[in-house]
């Protein structure tokens, strides 16, 4: 028999292992979230029908069958549909050695899973139907009108009255597939399958975890439920062909507990390792993708899961008062930091503390954009971004920390997408920003008959033909650009003020430049986006509507660390550009002329600052040689970029 088949046990067996394991059987339990399906398949197969279970992998198939097949007290004969799977392995075969002592006797002949499950009137699972052989699956056409097969020298065999056909296929795989027949078709019931929903997904990570979900850890809860929506996330994802299946988020779920576990931390510190491994192979990038299935994976976990879970207001606030994923100090979002050695700062700023529903009702246009609780009207929010900018992302701040925690997840999702492409819509288009520029090697362009006559008079009086290399060409080039935005996230910018930073840097990512870094400061310095990393722009801008403004300004210790950053940079043009009222205040900072000394250093500065607290700004850019822009309306941000950045 081939190893493709199998016979499942049936109700009895299954039940008397579990008696002895102190569980209950299988068969006494639904399958999460398929009630509906299940009582649909229990009636088919009591209407003696014979069904095709048809979805994406992952969403319960097998299970749902096997559940049935031991609540019904039947077992199943199962294959594994491949294109190996010839009719002779499906009915089965005459033994080659016993024919030869014993001839073509009815004992010699060894049942396949069809005449297994004909005979003892149970199922026959089929799992890839659209992947067996047409021949093979033209056996099974006469079993199921007829209920008998003829097989040559054996005769006809009939099926018992419980026999039924059960098969399962995923219709969206294309490698190794083909369309099952007509005839097939007809002879089936169909029971479509999509994804259960997420709180049955949830159910069944936290059941692979721990079998007594009701003593699961809230926290262990929380970021289980973030796993679950960075899985749901895939199968939308405009650059994923076919997303993962709820197999994805078991498997996340479970290599992050075992690495934890090694590691001896929490699920938070290794849940991004934990997805590349387990969803990266799972998922298949569209052709016309342009980045890799672990850089989609690490913006998805960035999105939906990239904080550890946030402590409870009565701990305090944490030692940089920003988002557990961007502790200050750290060189990387979710990289861990010391705190620095004092005492915590007590939550006294509105932005900092959780919002309740009738607080955010107090701001205009809230009931427009959040008509019900948990819920967010994704049209008024469009509407009101693009009528106040700043209003809106005011409002998306408090929201991002409402105690309502669908409200909370909804407007983390919706928030920096919303503005990024309200940005979108404003910013300058860059085609045709070239310069004329000169070099040798080149085969296209002009020759600079004045740049290279030196080279041929030299080639000509040595007697050869001078080479490409030796040649200056002018030609039509664009300069790159490497960009550091700065954003000053201490108490002075609060409020709107964050709102200016969050369109600051959606601005710098839309204008593409080659390498696009983004740090924060306030007493400390924090890393939002490497120099070279491929996060894309509204997952920046998500970093940075997580900030909240707190504390001192250090900013001349910033200037330095951007100065740092930027040395790493590749390309012909290096800018920093800051988002400060510039009024040093944090430790270290040995009067003005230190920041002064600082911003000077740079390769280039521009400075944009709040219009109405701009003078300490506007009097740093003239001592230091820097450019310097005012911003009034955050929705003026990628003009007073680009002013800036060009010197108009």
């Amino acid at each position: 028999m081939s190893s493709s088949t199998s016979t499942e046990p049936n109700a009895a067996q299954s039940s008397s292992r579990a008696a002895q394991s102190g569980r209950p059987g299988a068969g006494a339990l639904d399958v999460i979230g398929r009630v509906p399906e299940r009582e649909v398949l229990e009636a088919a197969l009591d209407a003696g029908a014979h069904v095709v279970l048809e979805g994406p992998p992952g969403t319960g198939k097998s299970t749902l069958l096997r559940s049935v097949a031991r609540g019904r007290d039947v077992g199943f004969s199962f294959v594994e549909g491949n294109a190996e799977l010839t009719p002779a392995r499906l009915v089965g075969h005459f033994d080659p050695a016993l024919v030869l002592s014993r001839g073509y006797d009815p004992e010699t002949f060894v049942d396949g899973p069809l005449l297994t499950a004909m005979r003892s009137g149970t199922l026959l699972y089929i799992e890839e139907l659209n992947r067996v052989p047409e021949e093979t699956l033209n056996v099974l056409l006469t079993a199921m009108s007829e209920r008998e097969v003829a097989v040559p020298r054996l005769g006809r065999v009939l099926a018992e009255p419980g026999f039924r056909f059960v098969a399962a296929m995923n219709p969206f795989d294309a490698v190794g597939t083909a369309r099952i027949s007509g005839a097939l078709a007809d002879r089936t019931c169909r029971i479509s399958m999509g994804y259960q929903d997420a709180d049955s997904e949830r159910a069944i990570v936290l059941g692979s975890l721990n079998e007594e979900s009701e003593n699961v850890d809230p926290a262990v809860a929380q970021w289980v439920s973030r796993v679950v929506n960075l899985v749901r996330a895939t199968r939308e994802h405009a650059e994923l062909r076919v997303g993962a299946s709820v197999r994805g988020a078991i498997d996340l779920a479970r290599v992050a507990a075992a690495l934890a576990a090694r590691r001896g931390t929490d699920l938070a510190d290794v849940g991004l390792a934990a997805a590349l491994v387990s969803l990266s192979g799972r998922v298949q990038v569209a052709p016309t993708a342009k980045r890799t299935s672990e850089a989609i994976i690490t913006e998805l976990y960035e999105l939906h899961v990239g904080r550890p879970p946030q402590r409870d207001a009565d701990d305090g606030d944490d030692a940089g008062g920003q988002d557990p994923a961007c502790p200050q100090g750290a060189d990387g979002p979710g990289e861990q930091a010391d705190p620095p050695a004092r005492p915590p700062r007590p939550r006294s700023h509105p932005d900092q503390r959780q919002v309740g529903r009738s607080e955010l009702s107090s701001m205009p246009g809230f009931e427009e954009i959040s008509p019900e609780v948990g819920q967010i009207d994704e049209d008024a929010l469009r509407e009101a971004m693009s009528e106040d900018v700043a209003g809106t992302v005011k409002m998306l701040a408090r929201m991002r920390r409402a105690t309502d925690p669908a409200l909370r997840s909804a407007a983390e999702l919706l928030s920096a997408r919303m503005l990024f492409d309200r940005m979108a819509r404003s910013a300058p288009d860059h085609r045709g920003v070239h310069r004329r520029q000169t070099s040798t090697g080149r085969l296209d362009g002009d020759l600079d008959v004045d740049g290279s006559v030196e080279a041929i008079a030299a080639a000509r009086a040595e007697g050869r033909v001078v080479g490409a290399d030796e040649l200056r060409v002018s030609h039509w080039a664009r300069g790159t650009l490497g960009l550091v935005l700065l954003i000053d996230q201490s108490g002075s910018m609060t409020g709107d003020r964050l709102a200016h930073a969050a369109v600051l840097a959606a601005a710098c990512a839309l204008r593409m430049p080659d390498e696009l870094g983004v740090l924060a400061f306030g007493r400390d310095v924090s890393t939002l986006r490497e120099l070279h990393d491929a996060s894309p722009g509204h997952v920046v801008v998500d970093r940075v509507l997580r900030l909240v403004g707190h504390g001192e300004t250090g900013l001349s210790r910033a200037l330095w660390r951007a100065g740092e950053v930027l040395a790493g940079s590749r390309a012909s043009r290096r800018v920093v550009v800051l988002l400060s009222d510039c009024r040093a205040s944090g430790p270290g900072e040995d009067g003005f002329d230190s920041v002064v000394a600082a911003a000077a250093a740079l390769p280039e500065l521009c400075i944009v600052a709040p219009a109405a607290d701009c003078e300490q700004a506007r009097d740093l850019a003239s001592r230091a040689g820097a450019r310097f822009g005012a911003l009034s309306d955050p929705a003026e941000g990628p003009a007073v970029l680009e002013d800036v950045l060009t010197g108009r």
